[in-house]
């Protein structure tokens, strides 16, 4: 199977089409990218489809540097955040938990080429479930801030998400 179509594959959300893949031999790896340097998690988390995630992690496993970035430096879990996929983020986390400590740490800190963290994104885009679970994970997130010098908190007041700006504040 070509790269395209793989990828293809897990961004459609075609549950059985990947299974079908991967019982068929085809290798699921990190090498598989799209011209922006995306890869299979990347592309599993724009799907929003938890158990594509789940099945990418899967094969994958035990290599799934989850802190892997595209040409944006934008990890999976900075683009689960940043179109709002709870379930993804959740799945990332809980992944990167069950890991090694640093690995958790390397992927909740993880920021892109603006210096945005998943919080950043998470808060920028309204997704107020989402900034719940990255502050309960690592409340050490409030206080990043990213390339124009803007913290989470300034983020949600600056775009009028108040509550989100009184739980980031009040963590």
């Amino acid at each position: 199977m070509n790269t395209a179509r793989l990828l293809d594959v897990a961004i459609s959300g075609n549950f059985e089409s990947l299974n079908r893949e991967i019982r068929d031999g085809v290798l699921i790896s990190l090498e598989h990218k799209t011209p922006s340097r995306n890869c299979i998690l990347h592309v599993a988390a724009k799907s929003g489809q938890a158990q594509i995630m789940e099945r990418v992690l899967d094969s994958l496993y035990p290599h799934s540097p989850l802190y892997a970035t595209n040409c944006k430096g934008n990890t999976a879990l900075h683009i689960a955040a940043s179109l709002g996929h709870l379930g993804i983020s959740e799945l990332l986390i809980t992944c990167a938990t069950d890991q090694e400590a640093e690995v958790k740490q390397l992927l909740l800190k993880a920021q892109n080429e603006e210096l945005n963290t998943a919080l950043h994104l998470a808060v920028k885009h309204g997704h107020d479930d989402i900034v719940d679970l990255l502050i309960r994970k690592e409340p050490g997130l409030t206080s990043i801030t990213n390339k124009a010098g803007e913290s989470p908190l300034f983020q949600a007041v600056d775009r009028g998400f108040f509550e989100i700006a009184l739980h980031v504040f009040f963590c």
